[in-house]
């Protein structure tokens, strides 16, 4: 609950289910080998002498029909490995060749990117969007910044008010539609400046928030209309 005395400073996220690493499921059709389908597929064949089993006694695998029954089942082992893998394309924690059409779905990359993403990025902003929840508290905005690999603590200003605050204490002065406000801290932030002999004018920035300009793009974009996230300075 926002403080109406002091700056209510938040830094915790909102619980939104403890992550739980859920090991991929596989089985023996997951990737196959030969080794793995060759006792099946000698059991399709006719039993007795002729066939290389005689008296009911398995077929040997250095046989002239056991090799070439490896030959038949071989693209079998292929195709088992395939049709897994477009199974586990169908959630999120198993996207790999279908990224461009889960983004394309999710309508990514959205307009808060700009330049070249990683591939482990593009999956982070992926999963951010698929799990993502209504957000409207601090804590909510924590936790979603989280998911985009941010650490930042959210201040919500206190502004100054006659015949109720302390000269001299926590309260700033300005308008009271300044509350609206609340500042973003980024922690680690890395910030590059304009250098004298390095960089170009009239083509580089001042300075350049990297990363959190995305942030920024992305809280803006979701804050409560009635609010606008800005970036602290510290």
């Amino acid at each position: 609950m926002r403080s109406t005395y002091e700056h209510t400073r938040t830094n915790i996220g909102s619980d939104d289910g403890e992550s739980v690493l859920v090991v991929a499921p596989s089985d023996a059709l997951t990737a196959p080998e030969s080794d793995d389908l060759i006792g099946a597929a000698l059991s399709f064949w006719p039993q007795g002498a002729a066939w290389g089993t005689p008296d009911g006694q398995a077929m040997s695998l250095a046989s002239v029909l056991a090799r070439f029954t490896r030959v038949l089942i071989d693209p079998f082992a292929w195709l088992y490995a395939r049709a897994w893998r477009l199974a586990r394309e169908s959630t999120v924690a198993g996207v790999d060749e279908l990224l461009p059409e889960w983004e394309a779905d999710y309508g990514l990359p959205d307009n808060c990117v700009t330049g070249e993403t990683s591939r482990a990025e593009r999956l982070r902003a992926l999963e951010a969007k698929v799990r993502a929840v209504a957000v409207s508290t601090p804590g909510d905005f924590i936790a979603l910044a989280a998911r985009y690999g941010f650490s930042i603590t959210i201040t919500e200003p206190v502004i100054f008010e006659c015949g109720f605050s302390e000269c001299g204490g926590e309260h700033e002065t300005g308008a009271p539609e300044e509350e609206c406000y609340w500042l973003v801290h980024v922690a680690d932030l890395a910030i590059d400046y304009f250098e004298c002999g390095f960089s170009e004018c009239g083509h580089d920035p001042l300075f350049d928030l990297g990363d959190a300009e995305r942030l920024m793009c992305i809280l803006r974009r979701l804050a409560p209309a009635w609010t606008i996230p800005i970036l602290a300075n510290d």
